[in-house]
Protein backbone atom coordinates (compact mmCIF):
# COMPACT_ATOMS: atom_id res chain seq x y z
CA UNK A 1 0.00 0.00 0.00
CA UNK A 2 1.49 3.24 -0.94
CA UNK A 3 0.19 6.52 0.64
CA UNK A 4 0.07 10.29 -1.36
CA UNK A 5 -0.11 12.98 0.60
CA UNK A 6 -1.62 16.44 -0.42
CA UNK A 7 -1.41 19.70 1.65
CA UNK A 8 -4.34 21.94 -0.13
CA UNK A 9 -4.35 25.61 0.12
CA UNK A 10 -6.40 27.02 3.12
CA UNK A 11 -9.14 27.30 4.73
CA UNK A 12 -9.68 23.68 3.61
CA UNK A 13 -12.89 21.53 5.16
CA UNK A 14 -12.67 18.36 4.39
CA UNK A 15 -16.31 17.45 6.25
CA UNK A 16 -18.21 20.42 4.28
CA UNK A 17 -16.73 19.10 1.08
CA UNK A 18 -17.46 15.05 1.82
CA UNK A 19 -20.64 16.19 2.95
CA UNK A 20 -21.46 17.80 -0.56
CA UNK A 21 -19.90 15.15 -2.47
CA UNK A 22 -22.26 12.81 -1.29
CA UNK A 23 -24.96 14.43 -1.53
CA UNK A 24 -24.41 15.84 -4.92
CA UNK A 25 -23.38 12.13 -6.19
CA UNK A 26 -21.67 8.54 -4.68
CA UNK A 27 -21.33 6.64 -7.96
CA UNK A 28 -17.41 5.29 -7.46
CA UNK A 29 -17.25 5.84 -4.00
CA UNK A 30 -17.94 3.72 -1.42
CA UNK A 31 -17.43 3.45 2.92
CA UNK A 32 -15.88 0.49 4.32
CA UNK A 33 -15.98 0.54 8.19
CA UNK A 34 -16.37 3.76 8.28
CA UNK A 35 -13.47 4.54 6.06
CA UNK A 36 -14.14 6.08 2.27
CA UNK A 37 -12.95 5.23 -0.95
CA UNK A 38 -13.09 6.04 -4.93
CA UNK A 39 -12.42 3.59 -7.92
CA UNK A 40 -9.92 5.79 -10.19
CA UNK A 41 -7.87 4.77 -13.20
CA UNK A 42 -4.35 5.24 -14.07
CA UNK A 43 -2.73 4.23 -17.08
CA UNK A 44 -5.48 2.42 -18.05
CA UNK A 45 -5.37 0.62 -15.16
CA UNK A 46 -7.97 0.54 -12.13
CA UNK A 47 -7.06 1.43 -8.31
CA UNK A 48 -9.15 1.74 -5.07
CA UNK A 49 -7.87 5.05 -2.94
CA UNK A 50 -9.13 5.23 0.32
CA UNK A 51 -9.73 8.88 0.97
CA UNK A 52 -8.86 10.67 4.44
CA UNK A 53 -7.84 13.39 6.30
CA UNK A 54 -5.25 14.30 9.11
CA UNK A 55 -4.83 18.51 9.39
CA UNK A 56 -3.72 19.85 6.95
CA UNK A 57 -3.43 16.91 4.61
CA UNK A 58 -5.99 15.10 2.36
CA UNK A 59 -4.42 11.01 2.78
CA UNK A 60 -4.71 8.90 -0.18
CA UNK A 61 -3.83 5.22 0.42
CA UNK A 62 -3.50 3.03 -2.58
CA UNK A 63 -4.53 -0.50 -2.59
CA UNK A 64 -2.40 -2.15 -5.14
CA UNK A 65 1.04 -2.09 -5.63
CA UNK A 66 1.59 1.37 -8.49
CA UNK A 67 4.68 2.00 -11.04
CA UNK A 68 5.99 5.41 -10.51
CA UNK A 69 3.84 6.47 -13.53
CA UNK A 70 0.80 5.56 -12.12
CA UNK A 71 1.26 7.12 -8.98
CA UNK A 72 2.17 10.33 -10.45
CA UNK A 73 -1.12 10.02 -12.52
CA UNK A 74 -3.02 9.32 -9.33
CA UNK A 75 -1.53 11.94 -7.57
CA UNK A 76 -2.21 14.79 -10.09
CA UNK A 77 -5.81 13.85 -10.73
CA UNK A 78 -6.63 13.93 -6.86
CA UNK A 79 -5.05 16.85 -6.63
CA UNK A 80 -7.22 18.39 -9.33
CA UNK A 81 -10.44 16.68 -8.15
CA UNK A 82 -10.00 18.14 -4.80
CA UNK A 83 -9.18 21.12 -6.18
CA UNK A 84 -6.19 21.35 -3.76
CA UNK A 85 -4.53 24.09 -5.56
CA UNK A 86 -7.30 27.02 -5.77
CA UNK A 87 -6.84 30.09 -3.96
CA UNK A 88 -10.46 30.63 -2.35
CA UNK A 89 -9.65 34.16 -0.40
CA UNK A 90 -10.20 36.54 -3.30
CA UNK A 91 -13.77 34.79 -3.69
CA UNK A 92 -14.36 35.17 0.19
CA UNK A 93 -13.40 38.44 -0.34
CA UNK A 94 -16.30 39.37 -3.03
CA UNK A 95 -18.92 37.13 -2.06
CA UNK A 96 -18.12 39.81 1.54
CA UNK A 97 -18.84 42.40 -0.68
CA UNK A 98 -22.64 41.08 -1.25
CA UNK A 99 -24.48 41.32 2.48
CA UNK A 100 -26.86 38.69 1.16
CA UNK A 101 -24.41 36.01 -0.06
CA UNK A 102 -22.02 36.60 2.44
CA UNK A 103 -23.18 34.74 5.19
CA UNK A 104 -24.27 31.70 2.83
CA UNK A 105 -20.10 31.95 1.83
CA UNK A 106 -19.02 32.42 5.57
CA UNK A 107 -21.25 29.70 7.27
CA UNK A 108 -19.37 27.14 4.71
CA UNK A 109 -15.76 28.20 4.82
CA UNK A 110 -13.43 25.66 3.20
CA UNK A 111 -16.15 23.70 1.57
CA UNK A 112 -14.67 22.77 -2.40
CA UNK A 113 -16.50 21.12 -5.12
CA UNK A 114 -14.73 17.70 -5.95
CA UNK A 115 -14.08 17.05 -9.52
CA UNK A 116 -14.90 13.95 -11.41
CA UNK A 117 -11.76 12.47 -12.71
CA UNK A 118 -11.91 12.43 -16.39
CA UNK A 119 -13.84 14.63 -18.59
CA UNK A 120 -15.73 11.29 -20.13
CA UNK A 121 -16.74 10.59 -16.83
CA UNK A 122 -18.55 13.66 -16.01
CA UNK A 123 -20.19 14.26 -19.55
CA UNK A 124 -21.51 10.85 -19.03
CA UNK A 125 -22.77 11.36 -15.52
CA UNK A 126 -24.03 15.04 -16.14
CA UNK A 127 -26.11 13.36 -19.88
CA UNK A 128 -27.68 10.57 -18.06
CA UNK A 129 -28.92 13.46 -15.07
CA UNK A 130 -30.54 15.43 -17.53
CA UNK A 131 -34.06 15.86 -16.26
CA UNK A 132 -33.75 13.83 -13.63
CA UNK A 133 -33.70 13.81 -10.07
CA UNK A 134 -30.36 13.43 -8.20
CA UNK A 135 -31.59 9.52 -6.85
CA UNK A 136 -32.62 8.01 -9.91
CA UNK A 137 -29.64 9.64 -12.01
CA UNK A 138 -27.23 8.09 -9.34
CA UNK A 139 -29.19 4.63 -9.57
CA UNK A 140 -29.05 5.03 -13.57
CA UNK A 141 -25.08 5.71 -13.40
CA UNK A 142 -24.83 2.95 -11.09
CA UNK A 143 -26.58 0.61 -13.40
CA UNK A 144 -23.78 1.80 -15.78
CA UNK A 145 -21.28 1.08 -13.88
CA UNK A 146 -22.27 -2.54 -12.88
CA UNK A 147 -22.84 -3.15 -16.35
CA UNK A 148 -19.86 -1.85 -18.33
CA UNK A 149 -17.50 -1.00 -15.34
CA UNK A 150 -14.16 -2.95 -14.53
CA UNK A 151 -14.07 -4.74 -11.28
CA UNK A 152 -11.54 -4.49 -8.61
CA UNK A 153 -11.06 -6.93 -6.16
CA UNK A 154 -10.56 -5.03 -2.69
CA UNK A 155 -10.79 -6.71 0.39
CA UNK A 156 -13.28 -10.28 -0.68
CA UNK A 157 -15.32 -8.23 -3.01
CA UNK A 158 -15.39 -6.93 -6.18
CA UNK A 159 -15.90 -3.46 -6.50
CA UNK A 160 -16.58 -1.33 -9.79
CA UNK A 161 -14.68 1.35 -11.73
CA UNK A 162 -16.33 3.54 -14.00
CA UNK A 163 -16.45 2.32 -17.25
CA UNK A 164 -14.48 3.57 -20.40
CA UNK A 165 -15.54 4.62 -23.08
CA UNK A 166 -14.46 1.71 -25.09
CA UNK A 167 -16.52 -0.15 -23.06
CA UNK A 168 -19.56 1.96 -23.56
CA UNK A 169 -18.92 2.00 -27.27
CA UNK A 170 -19.45 -1.82 -27.15
CA UNK A 171 -22.57 -1.72 -25.91
CA UNK A 172 -26.03 -1.66 -27.87
CA UNK A 173 -29.13 0.85 -27.15
CA UNK A 174 -31.19 -2.21 -26.05
CA UNK A 175 -28.69 -2.98 -23.24
CA UNK A 176 -29.13 0.91 -21.87
CA UNK A 177 -32.89 0.77 -22.28
CA UNK A 178 -33.14 -3.07 -20.13
CA UNK A 179 -31.75 -0.87 -17.91
CA UNK A 180 -34.28 1.67 -17.55
CA UNK A 181 -33.11 4.50 -19.76
CA UNK A 182 -35.12 6.04 -21.98
CA UNK A 183 -34.43 5.06 -26.07
CA UNK A 184 -32.97 8.80 -26.69
CA UNK A 185 -30.63 8.78 -23.40
CA UNK A 186 -29.48 5.45 -24.19
CA UNK A 187 -28.65 6.95 -27.94
CA UNK A 188 -26.11 9.96 -26.18
CA UNK A 189 -24.83 7.98 -24.24
CA UNK A 190 -23.49 5.19 -26.83
CA UNK A 191 -22.89 7.68 -29.68
CA UNK A 192 -21.14 9.99 -27.39
CA UNK A 193 -18.87 7.26 -26.46
CA UNK A 194 -18.66 5.87 -29.67
CA UNK A 195 -16.84 9.34 -30.60
CA UNK A 196 -14.56 9.44 -27.78
CA UNK A 197 -13.30 5.82 -28.19
CA UNK A 198 -12.86 6.43 -32.30
CA UNK A 199 -11.00 9.14 -31.13
CA UNK A 200 -13.03 11.81 -32.74
CA UNK A 201 -13.70 13.66 -29.74
CA UNK A 202 -10.44 14.20 -27.81
CA UNK A 203 -12.23 15.34 -24.45
CA UNK A 204 -9.27 15.52 -22.41
CA UNK A 205 -7.86 18.01 -24.91
CA UNK A 206 -10.73 20.21 -23.63
CA UNK A 207 -8.57 21.12 -20.77
CA UNK A 208 -6.61 23.26 -22.99
CA UNK A 209 -9.58 25.41 -24.29
CA UNK A 210 -11.18 28.48 -23.18
CA UNK A 211 -14.99 28.23 -22.26
CA UNK A 212 -16.16 29.88 -25.21
CA UNK A 213 -14.44 27.22 -27.33
CA UNK A 214 -15.45 23.92 -25.36
CA UNK A 215 -19.17 25.38 -26.13
CA UNK A 216 -18.27 25.39 -29.88
CA UNK A 217 -17.23 22.02 -30.26
CA UNK A 218 -19.58 20.46 -27.74
CA UNK A 219 -23.20 22.19 -28.22
CA UNK A 220 -23.66 20.80 -32.07
CA UNK A 221 -23.53 17.23 -30.66
CA UNK A 222 -26.65 15.28 -29.78
CA UNK A 223 -27.61 15.62 -26.34
CA UNK A 224 -25.19 18.08 -25.05
CA UNK A 225 -27.12 21.63 -24.55
CA UNK A 226 -25.81 24.40 -22.39
CA UNK A 227 -26.45 23.38 -18.92
CA UNK A 228 -24.70 19.56 -19.87
CA UNK A 229 -21.58 22.09 -20.77
CA UNK A 230 -21.49 24.28 -17.99
CA UNK A 231 -21.58 21.46 -15.88
CA UNK A 232 -19.02 19.68 -17.82
CA UNK A 233 -16.89 23.05 -17.18
CA UNK A 234 -18.14 22.99 -13.39
CA UNK A 235 -17.43 19.57 -12.65
CA UNK A 236 -14.98 18.75 -14.78
CA UNK A 237 -12.62 21.61 -15.27
CA UNK A 238 -13.11 23.28 -12.16
CA UNK A 239 -12.98 26.30 -14.30
CA UNK A 240 -14.08 29.32 -11.61
CA UNK A 241 -16.83 32.00 -13.44
CA UNK A 242 -19.24 29.59 -14.39
CA UNK A 243 -23.16 30.58 -14.40
CA UNK A 244 -25.93 27.98 -15.00
CA UNK A 245 -28.41 30.41 -14.73
CA UNK A 246 -30.97 28.08 -16.07
CA UNK A 247 -30.60 25.71 -13.64
CA UNK A 248 -33.59 25.30 -11.10
CA UNK A 249 -31.56 25.07 -7.84
CA UNK A 250 -29.42 28.04 -8.19
CA UNK A 251 -33.01 29.91 -9.11
CA UNK A 252 -34.48 28.50 -6.11
CA UNK A 253 -31.54 29.42 -4.08
CA UNK A 254 -31.31 33.04 -5.35
CA UNK A 255 -34.83 33.17 -4.82
CA UNK A 256 -34.55 32.17 -1.00
CA UNK A 257 -31.29 34.02 -0.11
CA UNK A 258 -32.46 36.70 -2.02
CA UNK A 259 -35.71 37.32 -0.51
CA UNK A 260 -37.27 37.50 -4.23
CA UNK A 261 -40.88 37.25 -3.73
CA UNK A 262 -41.35 35.29 -6.98
CA UNK A 263 -38.60 32.13 -8.57
CA UNK A 264 -36.03 34.29 -11.00
CA UNK A 265 -35.82 33.73 -14.56
CA UNK A 266 -32.29 32.97 -16.22
CA UNK A 267 -31.95 36.68 -17.18
CA UNK A 268 -32.38 38.08 -13.65
CA UNK A 269 -30.42 35.18 -11.91
CA UNK A 270 -27.28 36.41 -14.64
CA UNK A 271 -27.98 40.05 -13.68
CA UNK A 272 -27.64 39.05 -10.24
CA UNK A 273 -24.59 36.75 -10.79
CA UNK A 274 -22.70 39.52 -12.32
CA UNK A 275 -21.52 40.77 -8.95
CA UNK A 276 -20.53 37.31 -8.04
CA UNK A 277 -17.46 37.52 -10.94
CA UNK A 278 -15.03 35.85 -12.14
CA UNK A 279 -16.01 33.19 -8.91
CA UNK A 280 -19.58 32.76 -10.32
CA UNK A 281 -19.23 28.89 -10.30
CA UNK A 282 -17.99 28.90 -6.32
CA UNK A 283 -21.06 31.15 -5.22
CA UNK A 284 -23.41 29.08 -7.10
CA UNK A 285 -21.74 25.89 -5.61
CA UNK A 286 -22.13 27.50 -2.21
CA UNK A 287 -25.52 28.52 -3.02
CA UNK A 288 -26.95 25.41 -4.22
CA UNK A 289 -25.15 23.60 -0.90
CA UNK A 290 -27.20 26.51 0.72
CA UNK A 291 -30.78 25.57 -0.71
CA UNK A 292 -29.95 21.54 0.10
CA UNK A 293 -27.97 21.96 3.02
CA UNK A 294 -26.83 18.62 1.93
CA UNK A 295 -30.19 17.03 3.11
CA UNK A 296 -32.84 17.87 0.16
CA UNK A 297 -33.09 16.03 -3.32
Amino acid sequence: METLQIEPRPPFSFERTIRRLFHLQKSGYFVRKGNLYRTLRAKGRPFVVEIGWREPSLLFRIHQAVTPEERRELEEQLRRMFSADVDLTPFYRRADQDELLAPVVREREGLRPVLDPTLYECLIKTIISQQLNLSFAGTLIDRLMRLAGERVEFEGESVCAFPTPDRVAALSYEDLTRLQFNRRKAEYVIDISRMVAEGRLDLEGLRRRSDEEVMEILLPLRGIGRWTVECLLLFGMGRPDLLPAADIGLRRAVQKVYGLAERPGEKEVRRIGEAWAPWRSYATFYLWDAITGGKEG
